[in-house]
């Protein structure tokens, strides 16, 4: 039966991404307030006083995120939450003006994605540079503004308490802390509980970055990007270390969607001869990717566009469907 016919999931670093990507399913992070967040059960989030999370579809096709978008905006949320930007929503029948201008992203600077996404990456590039499609598509190569560094500023914004609440509230119920929660935290910890005043400069320099990146995006003249969805296929447990592909659009605040490939796993995929890592982070992955076995799994990647440009992301969807063999 495959399970749900239509989710919905909150994403504040790639939590409606990753996991839809790992599945090999559509997902959907929008804008943020552009869908209604009240009542969300883990407000107050701390780290929504400078990086915000967005609700959004996990589904099957094109089809069924359209759908939710329209049922919901529809409705007119923005009257019960004034948080919201009343922006209607057009979706899949947004009309793309002039050639669509996308920007190839293989890998951003910091982290070489595994042998299966290149291969993904690779099957995508062969299907946009169709000469068929030539006179509706530009295919640009995309260089990520500095992906290193919003890596490390997003770990310390998710924490500005330091992680000491999260951290008391698990000793408390005498459980373990796993792995994965001790390393998330150990960026921000030492620095502990932020003042007004050490938030007020955090914001600016999550404004500075949005800056530089809107303008290198600009100079680069696309309108979309199409690049990996994350490092690899699923994690194994207690490895899933590195979400600088979806968590870079949380940080800048730009609508993103993850696709379905044809691609899968095989397990006998080898990094090219003469590799040689970004990045201490970058040379970590290629070891993940050696010592596991992700034979069978799915491989997604990422359609990102401008922040409230989520219409103009659907009406590049609907153009590319049938380039991508997207449903």
């Amino acid at each position: 039966m495959k399970g749900s016919v239509l989710g919905i999931g909150t994403d504040i670093g790639g939590s409606i991404r990753g996991p839809a990507a790992f599945c090999g399913i559509y997902g959907f992070k929008p804008t943020s307030y552009t869908m209604p967040m009240r009542g969300f059960d883990a407000m107050p989030f701390p780290a929504e006083l400078t990086v915000l999370a967005s609700a959004g579809p996990m589904c099957r096709s094109l089809r069924d995120m359209d759908l939710l978008m329209q049922c919901v905006l529809s409705s007119k949320p923005h009257l019960k939450d004034p948080r919201l930007v009343p922006i209607p929503w057009n979706g899949l029948k947004t009309p793309i003006n002039g050639r669509l201008k996308i920007g190839f992203v293989n890998d951003d600077g910091f982290i070489i994605p595994q042998p299966p996404v290149v291969k993904a990456l690779a099957w995508a590039r062969e299907q946009l540079c169709d000469p068929r499609y030539k006179d509706f598509i530009e295919l640009k190569e995309f260089k990520v503004f500095d992906s290193a560094g919003a890596w490390s500023k997003i770990r310390r914004m998710y924490w500005p308490d330091g992680g000491k609440p999260t951290r008391d509230a698990i000793q408390a119920t005498g459980e373990p802390i796993h792995p994965l929660s001790e390393w998330i935290w150990k960026d921000a910890e030492p620095l502990g509980m932020k003042t007004a005043v050490d938030l007020s400069l955090m914001r600016r320099e999550r404004d500075e970055f949005r800056w530089a990146f809107a303008k290198s995006w600009e100079d680069q003249d696309v309108d979309i990007l199409i690049g990996p969805a994350f490092i690899g296929p699923a994690s194994a447990h207690d490895t899933a270390f590195f979400w600088n592909y979806t968590s870079l659009y949380n940080l800048v605040d730009y609508p993103g969607v993850v696709i379905p490939t044809p691609v899968k796993v095989e397990g006998s995929e080898k990094y090219p001869g003469g590799y040689e890592p970004l990045s201490e982070a970058c040379g970590q992955v290629k070891k993940m990717w050696e010592e596991s076995d992700f034979t069978g799994a799915p491989i997604n990647l990422q359609i990102v566009a401008r922040k409230y440009h989520d219409n103009e992301l659907f009406g590049a969807l609907a153009l590319l469907k049938d380039v991508l063999k997207l449903q």
